[in-house]
């Protein structure tokens, strides 16, 4: 809780560090300085505060000779607040792992679990994948669809879960499905696993007439 407070309560490093997790991409003491409006050896300051709260990391890159710049990038978790503390990543994580443990049958179980709840916030009658996401967007997922029909989920809900149990995957992919079901969309969902620190991808697959079915028992 510290630790979240310390890094919230200046509203100038809570920008800065919004500013991160609204776009991730690495940045410059110059970048943050001119993005918040501050001085630069302001926003430095704030920098290297976030640094040691362990919301960002330290990488250098090539700049003037003998001199090369420092970029700033994030690194942690969600900011979370929670008093008193709960923990409710172990008990997903402990969760996870006893079905994983139980095979092909925990893994469909809790493909089966997220296509329930998928099924349970769904939009009816969407007739994109992006309006068929539109649940879990406003829930604060992130996702991109690329034309070759993968789902690159840039901010992943239960992030820090699938890094350790990653038989989570098969439930987010549960999700999308549920979420495509009672649309014009006849689409099932590959998981193909965490790709970065943030988030993992999918791969939809447009069900062949007389298979919606099987993929959805499945």
């Amino acid at each position: 809780m510290e630790r979240a407070l310390g890094a919230l309560r200046d509203f100038t490093r809570r920008d800065i560090l919004l500013r991160f997790y609204a776009d991730r991409k690495p940045r410059s003491v110059e970048d943050v300085g001119r993005e918040a409006g501050v001085h630069r050896s302001v926003a430095f300051e704030h920098l290297e505060r976030l640094v040691a709260l362990g919301y960002l990391e330290v990488a250098h890159r090539r700049g003037l000779p003998g001199k090369p710049a420092k970029i700033y990038k994030l690194t942690g978790g969600p900011v979370q607040i929670s008093h008193p503390m709960r923990r409710y990543d172990v008990v997903a994580e402990s969760l996870g792992r006893a079905f994983d443990e139980l095979g092909d049958v925990g893994s469909h179980a809790v493909r089966r679990a997220g296509r329930n709840f998928g099924e349970s916030i769904a939009v009816g009658g969407a007739k994109s994948t992006t309006a068929a996401l539109e649940p879990m967007l406003e829930m604060g997922a992130e996702y991109e669809v690329d034309r070759g029909g993968i789902v690159h989920c840039n901010n992943c809900l239960f992030a820090e879960v699938c890094r350790r149990a990653p038989v989570i995957c098969r439930f987010h992919a549960g999700i999308l499905e549920g979420l495509f079901m009672h649309t014009e969309l006849n689409l099932s969902v590959q998981a193909l696993g965490f790709r970065d620190p943030y988030g993992c991808a999918y791969m939809l697959q447009e069900n062949p007439v007389g298979e919606e079915l099987e993929a959805q028992a499945k």
